[in-house]
């Protein structure tokens, strides 16, 4: 995995003010601009692929370093397993889906996360199928083998099954991992798996199923609107640390830009860390990426991370019982604006499908 540390390099002059007292200056400079430099140990959602270079963009453009921050990147293996990672103290930032936090939360009291930053305004979470299988609507799924990792989808599908009159005691779910998830939906053996639907019809397509060869259920589009992934920290280090956590969501903004402006170039970021991604592919999947989750009309209006409180209050409550969490959380508990850089920041370029 790739690990990359990079300092801020002092002028020539600087070290060089004269013999002994010049040099002794221009090392304690160094010295004092190093101590300024924040640590972030920060781990993915998923695996490294074209949608994730809203923050490879800033790593590997300087854009992190220009604001302190000394940012260790990682990929994940579902949010599931994010959350742990972070809420267990093995990283300190991380990307996630937005509810599997509220669950863990829930789960693990005395370990509780805070997200600082919502990143999709719109969930693509869902269930994918191939279109030749037969499932043709949701109450197809019925006593049907789902692969599943420890994903944000899996904890939503119960929601999902209760709204659709699916019988999830019929379910027989595979625990798969992220690596050959696909790989069996595509080989036949499972029915279907669940993720986000463009992850799996990307690299579907990657394994030689044609376009339109993958049938997605989104869940938005069967009754459940949710806000997708964020980035996730603990109370203690946003805390400790406001503004290395506002000057990394200021920089994710700037990757956003840059996927939308310049998708080449944010691809070429991320295959730094996998140089085996496929171009072609992962253009495609920054386009459905910023269709399907990224690039809403609110967004367009109202910026980066302007969170609808009272849409992600609706989404709390009607998930909460799924999650057997009794009182529902208040969003201004789980989704913390305040680490937010000024609105100036967080606007979005212009963009439009096509």
């Amino acid at each position: 995995m790739p690990r990359i540390t990079r300092f801020l390099a002092w002028p020539i002059g600087v070290l060089t003010l004269g013999l002994g007292l010049g040099l002794g200056l221009g090392l304690g400079l160094v010295a004092a601009h190093a101590e300024q430099m924040t640590n972030i140990r920060f781990v993915l959602d998923w695996n490294y692929e074209g949608e994730e270079s809203e923050f490879t963009v800033p790593h590997e453009d300087g854009t992190f370093q220009r604001y302190n921050l000394n940012v260790q990147i990682d990929r994940g293996a579902g949010s599931g397993d994010t959350v742990v990672k972070v809420g267990g103290g093995a990283y300190d930032m991380g990307y996630a889906d937005f509810y599997t936090m509220v669950r863990f939360n829930a789960e693990h009291p005395d370990h509780r996360l805070i997200a600082v930053a919502i990143n999709q305004d719109a969930s693509a979470m869902g269930i994918s199928t191939l279109a030749s299988s037969g499932i043709l609507k949701p109450q197809d799924l019925n006593g049907k083998k789902i692969g599943a990792p420890p994903d944000a989808a899996k904890q939503i599908f119960p929601f999902f099954a209760a709204i659709n009159k699916i019988d999830i005691n019929s379910i027989q779910w595979n625990s798969v991992s992220s690596d050959m998830r696909d790989t069996m939906l595509v080989r036949g053996s499972v029915d279907a798996v669940t993720g986000n639907v463009t992850t799996t019809m990307m690299n579907a397509r990657a394994m030689g199923v044609p376009e339109g060869g993958i049938r997605p259920f989104i869940f938005a589009s069967y009754g459940v609107p949710l806000y997708g992934s964020a980035i996730i920290t603990t109370p203690a280090f946003a805390e400790a640390h406001p503004e290395a956590v506002r000057n990394f969501i200021r920089a994710v903004a700037h990757g956003l830009n840059v996927m939308i402006t310049n998708p080449e170039a944010a691809l070429a970021t991320v295959k730094k860390y996998d140089p085996l991604l496929d171009d072609k592919i992962e253009l495609a999947r920054i386009k459905i990426s910023l269709q399907y989750m990224l690039i809403t009309d609110h967004v367009r209006q109202y910026g980066f991370s302007q969170v609808d409180m009272a849409r992600l209050q609706k989404t709390l409550d009607d998930v909460a019982p799924t999650f057997g969490i009794n009182p529902p959380p208040k969003a201004a508990d789980v989704y913390i604006d305040k680490y937010l850089p000024p609105a100036a920041d967080l606007k979005v370029a212009a963009w439009q499908p096509g």
